[in-house]
């Protein structure tokens, strides 16, 4: 499959931000799956785990340093990683430990 033909497959409105003809899928992976997971449709989901395969999707996902606690906790189960092991989770304990005021 290639590049461009991948991301002018995903739902248009994901990338309504960026010119999506000059993403790279390997190059900005991290932000394609986090506007495919916060965002998207199944479908779009589906098409992602075709392209990338579910090891990148979870190495990158890992990563990633922001995600809404819905989508946190969608990923921890469809992936089986526990929502400590996200950057995300980890940095928003540090940044307010004392929870929510």
């Amino acid at each position: 499959m290639e590049n461009i033909n991948f991301i002018g497959n995903l739902s248009k409105y994901l990338f309504w931000d960026y010119n999506a003809s000059m993403l790279d899928p390997d190059v900005d992976r991290m932000l394609i799956l986090e506007r495919v997971f916060t965002r998207g449709t199944e479908n779009d989901e589906k098409k992602v785990f075709d392209y990338y395969g579910i090891d990148i999707i979870k190495d990158t996902v890992l990563n990633i340093k922001y995600i809404d606690k819905k989508t946190l906790n969608y990923l921890s189960i469809i992936l089986s990683i526990p929502k400590e092991s996200f950057k995300c989770y980890r940095r928003s304990l540090s940044e307010n430990p004392f929870g929510m005021f």
